[in-house]
């Protein structure tokens, strides 16, 4: 990659608390300002409004399903500085997708996980083919048996038919 290591890199990662993107964001713009950090939001969360607008519009917060992504305050942790845009995945796509990465990749990861493959599916008109993408999954599939990885809990969702 030359001497700009981190030319065409892109970072994807779940925000929550802000904590995450922000560190290894601000991190990683300060080795390379090029660095694109893309954070991934759930409906019934107001980051992405937030990013775009700078308003705190209380009519994006509502129930949400998708746990380890998403708040309905603004964390004074995310510095929306370092963030390069946002996308937002919906429940039924978080979980479906945390379901593939265990079948289709033998990973068992939590919900937050396959709410950020999905997003970057959404996102990948931004990447190129020479891009590296990285992908943070922040936990495992353990807390979700009960939920994305139960057909039963799936199908009551509507989540599968």
């Amino acid at each position: 990659m030359g001497t700009n290591r981190w030319e065409n890199t892109h970072f994807v990662v779940g925000v929550g608390t802000g904590g995450t993107i922000s560190g290894v964001g601000s991190y990683l713009k300060m080795k390379n300002p090029n660095v694109k950090i893309w954070g991934i939001d759930t409906y019934g969360v107001c980051f992405k409004k937030y990013h775009e607008t700078g308003i705190f519009d209380e009519n994006e917060i509502y129930p949400y399903v998708t746990e380890g992504i998403g708040e309905d305050i603004l964390p004074l942790n995310v510095n929306f500085g370092v963030i390069d845009g946002f996308t937002k995945v919906t429940d039924k796509d978080g979980a479906v997708y945390t379901q593939r990465l265990a079948k289709e990749e033998g990973m068992f990861l939590g919900n937050s996980a396959g709410s950020a493959i999905k997003g970057v599916l959404q996102l990948k008109e931004h990447f190129k083919p020479e891009d590296v993408v990285v992908v943070l999954f922040h936990d495992h599939g353990s807390r979700y048996v009960g939920k994305m990885f139960n057909d039963d809990w799936m199908r009551e969702k509507g989540y599968i038919e």
